[in-house]
């Protein structure tokens, strides 16, 4: 029976797919990829390009970067329509994202979308924070210490709640919102425990230990920053 993939392809590093990532893209028959400006190849489809098939069907679905979650509500009806349309002719179908398929992905809106006997099967991933952890050789969390993960399009009243509380951190979706986090840093005195990483997993990954100076220069999408309470 035909059945419908998510499958977390991890943060860029292609040697981080898992083994079984592996196995179902080289099996899958549709390959579903967001959609990209003037139709170039995504990072995670050049990440999972060696598994596939030669003869793979691939469908570009569109989830607009808005703030309007009703957008992003009617770009996952759409992408589920394709998806039931190629299950329906007995097609395995994939939906790839970077990172792990329940860490704010696209991926949540389609399968809320799907019918609810639709054969489904998430694939996890390496996460970003995880392997910026491995990259820097610190762990993320030890003891009873709570880590928390920030996306820093959350309001600075919810932020600063969850800092207070947490012990870790991992400040997600940076990108032209830098100041924002050297504020909550200075803020909550953790700048001197912190360490800016840019994309982690690739070729040209970097480390910075100097927030302060350099997290306003050479900006990246592909950023985040690790921070505790205490050294790092």
């Amino acid at each position: 029976m035909a059945k419908f993939y998510g499958i977390g392809v991890g943060p860029g590093d292609p040697e981080l797919l898992t083994i079984k990532a592996s196995r179902i893209l080289s099996q899958i028959d549709v390959v579903l990829l967001p959609q990209t400006k003037e139709g170039k190849k995504g990072v995670a489809y050049t990440i999972i390009e060696p598994y596939l098939k030669e003869n793979l069907e691939h469908v570009y679905v569109n989830f607009p970067m808005v703030k309007d979650e009703s957008i992003f509500i009617e770009a996952g009806k759409e992408a589920a329509k394709e998806v039931e349309k190629h299950i329906g002719l007995g097609k395995n179908v994939a939906f790839v994202t970077l990172g792990d398929p329940s860490v704010y992905s696209s991926y949540g809106y389609i399968i809320k979308a799907l019918s609810k006997d639709m054969p489904i099967e998430t694939i996890p991933g390496i996460t970003s924070f995880c392997a910026s952890a491995a990259m820097i050789n610190q762990p993320l969390v030890e003891k009873d210490e709570i880590l928390s993960i920030i996306p820093m399009n959350a309001t600075d009243d919810k932020i600063g709640k969850v800092l207070e509380a947490s012990d870790a951190f991992a400040f997600m979706k940076i990108y032209n919102r830098e100041n924002r986090v050297l504020d909550h840093l200075n803020t909550h005195q953790i700048i001197n425990n912190s360490v800016l990483i840019k994309r982690c997993g690739f070729e040209d990954s970097q480390i910075d230990p100097d927030i302060k100076e350099n997290i306003l220069k050479n900006k990246d999408y592909l950023s985040l920053v690790l921070s505790r309470k205490g050294c790092l």
